[in-house]
């Protein structure tokens, strides 16, 4: 939906219907899981379900599936204002460097590794959707991610990071722009 947003789709019947179906989905602490997940599911068993499991709600949010379900959010102009975004925000800048409550990031290295379009949730994906969202430096855990991403910087002005996805043979300096970016946002 993130990027259909940014395509010019975001009045389009069906990101609306995407985001009312997004909301409904909703964990009851106002994050996103992987439904199966809730209940204890590997992905073969869940595939091999003849029974969808519909997500246990009480459960806690997983902050891999909560920072993607954000980039829509921050994508469009008028779901970025939303409580709902907002609120979710604040559980995903409180992971920062956590190991997910779930299997699929478990690590906390996880965190770490960046791609560039944004595919998973990692350092650089999750501050930037809540820079959209209108976080600030002044909240902590925003600031440790800024300040990571400092002390990752080379004299050339490049970032250290594991690179996770993509062949382009410029790919470094694409993240270099996201980086820049954020850090034009947060002031």
């Amino acid at each position: 939906m993130e990027l259909l947003i940014k395509a010019g789709y975001e009045n389009d019947k069906h990101i609306k219907k995407g985001f009312r179906w997004l909301l409904s989905i909703q964990q009851d602490d106002g994050g996103w899981v992987i439904p199966f997940r809730t209940s204890g599911m590997n992905l073969k068993e869940a595939m091999l379900d003849n029974d969808p499991k519909l997500p246990d709600h009480s459960r806690p949010f997983s902050h891999l599936v909560t920072g993607m379900v954000l980039r829509a959010f921050a994508a469009h102009p008028e779901y970025r204002k939303a409580e709902d975004a907002k609120k979710a925000g604040v559980l995903l800048a409180s992971r920062f460097f956590q190991a997910d409550k779930y299997p699929d990031r478990k690590n906390k290295e996880y965190w770490e590794r960046v791609s560039y379009p944004f595919w998973f949730t990692d350092v650089i994906s999750a501050l930037d959707s809540l820079s959209l969202l209108g976080f600030t430096a002044d909240n902590s855990y925003i600031w440790e991610g800024l300040n990571f991403l400092c002390n990752r910087q080379n004299p050339d002005g490049l970032f250290k990071l594991k690179v996770v996805r993509g062949s382009d043979k410029d790919l470094k300096y694409w993240i270099c722009l996201a980086i820049c970016r954020l850090f034009n946002r947060y002031g």
